[in-house]
């Protein structure tokens, strides 16, 4: 029997379509009553937890960072008596801090991306006797790429033959973090003094997003990677500090040779390097993958799923040399799809079933009785008006809510939207497809000046989880309005 399930998400961050697909996936595919609720932001719960049988809690509405999930929900939470379930990500970053949040909320169920082998190093036993930590994935296949994958042009016609979006996020997190630059910078060198076509960045104003990143993914012969996570796990948030204080010093990030003496030994004690979601993307695109050397969670190997490149690049001749092996690449890409896709192994489907599993088991363990279908309990429509947007009182809906909403919000609360804005506004919230969301809304805000206003207003009232990324692109927008 199946209940009725509740996901507790941040509407700030499902503008990610990683993040949007990991938490759509759940209603879309799960056999419990689903409904979603934004946590975040001051949120006050306008209802009563206890008429659902769980919670779970996804990743972006994260627990260790003071003041991001809203404090009625984690004192609901506290007292809520059906399931409780935590999904989390970047567990190296306050890790004390999220141990203690797992305690004091009585978390029944972790989901972690830590391996197996190093769970009982972060979370002890002695310290979690009452939950349950369970492996998982920091992303699987979305269902709509790999319905796409067989559709794309074949890879000797597309225009760019080595293609990646990486960041330069300095040295806080390690050699992990270094290799995302690394390769990226190291390869357009080379790319540009052999004339090889090519399309690769790392600047926050060339980062891609939606359907703008899958399109790009699908002009590429073949696209750069390493392995995701970090090993420096940062328990107190001393690491992060002295960080802090170097790279205000500098006036930038710290590069990974600088800040590595405060990193080694941290690092030299856990594994956490895993397959990306970016992985799962390509191999439904057809598209072929040169990967540094690694595990990438033992799911895929080296010259039979992607094309290995050494770190120091002591074979990027040879590497170089097979993109010119068209049918090579089309076997290497049919071998990693038939791998990661078309296999079902690595599907949103399957991780809402075993989470649906893990949720009837928790259930049964915990002695409830799972609740009777929501036919029996509603909650009103969703009206999009300037007083319900200004309003802080939080009730679930039938799917998270569209990433814009979360943009108006804010700028309501501030004062900034008029009625007659959030009608504009509220014409293309369910029907805006463009990759990049934040650069398109600052654009359609620029059709009066009341709503570049808006737009102005709205670099200083994004979170700073949303603005790091694309603050320095909506700047670029604006100033050329």
């Amino acid at each position: 029997m199946s209940g009725r399930l509740l996901v507790a998400y941040s509407n700030s961050s499902n503008y990610v379509s990683t993040t949007a697909e990991y938490l759509e996936a759940i209603a879309r595919y799960s056999s419990w009553d689903v409904r979603y609720v934004h946590v975040t932001h001051d949120a006050q719960l306008d209802f009563d937890l206890n008429d659902f049988d769980a919670v779970f809690n996804n990743y972006c509405a994260r627990l260790p960072f003071d003041g991001h999930v809203s404090e009625d929900y984690i004192r609901r939470l506290k007292s809520f008596r059906g399931v409780k379930i935590l999904a989390v990500q970047d567990e190296y970053d306050l890790t004390n801090k999220l141990r203690d949040a797992i305690r004091n909320i009585g978390f029944h169920v972790v989901l972690t991306c830590v391996p197996g082998h190093t769970i009982e190093r972060v979370y002890p036993r002695t310290m979690f006797a009452r939950t349950e930590f369970i492996n998982v994935l920091t992303g699987y296949v979305p269902e709509h790429l790999a319905e796409r994958g067989l559709t794309f042009a074949p890879l000797a016609v597309r225009p760019i033959h080595i293609g990646y979006r990486g960041r330069d996020i300095g040295g806080r997190y390690g050699r992990l973090g270094f290799l995302k630059l690394d390769i990226g910078r190291r390869m357009r060198e080379i790319c540009e003094a052999r004339g090889i076509p090519h399309d690769i960045e790392w600047a926050e104003t060339k980062r891609l997003y939606g359907e703008g990143w899958y399109e790009f993914i699908a002009s590429c012969r073949a696209t750069l990677g390493s392995e995701s996570g970090s090993n420096v796990f940062d328990f107190d948030g001393s690491i992060a500090q002295a960080y802090n204080r170097l790279s205000a010093k500098r006036g930038g990030p710290v590069p990974h040779e600088e800040f590595r003496a405060y990193t080694e030994a941290v690092e030299a004690q856990y594994d956490m390097a895993q397959i990306s979601p970016r992985v799962f993307e390509a191999a439904a695109m057809h598209t072929p993958l040169i990967l540094f050397s690694g595990r990438y969670s033992g799911l895929i190997e080296p010259e039979e799923h992607y094309i290995e490149l050494k770190e120091d690049f002591s074979n990027v001749d040879t590497v170089l040399a097979r993109l010119d092996d068209i049918d090579g690449l089309e076997r290497m890409a049919d071998r990693v799809y038939d791998r990661l896709v078309a296999s079902g192994e690595f599907s949103y489907r399957g991780f809402a079933a075993s989470i649906d599993e893990t949720l009837r088991r928790k259930a049964r363990e915990l002695g409830l009785t799972l609740q009777p279908s929501r036919k029996e309990l509603s909650f009103p429509e969703f009206v999009f008006s300037r007083d319900q947007l200004a309003d802080t009182r939080e009730r679930p809906t039938a799917t998270p809510r569209h990433p814009m909403y979360f943009i108006c919000q804010q700028l309501a609360r501030q004062n900034v939207l008029l009625t007659k804005e959030v009608t504009r506004l509220s014409d293309f919230i369910t029907t805006e497809k463009i990759g990049n969301l934040l650069v398109f809304t600052v654009r359609r805000l620029s059709h009066s000046r009341r709503l570049r206003a808006v737009g102005r207003a709205l670099l200083a009232l994004l979170p700073d989880t949303v603005g790091k990324r694309v603050k320095s692109g909506l700047v670029m927008i604006l100033n050329r309005l």
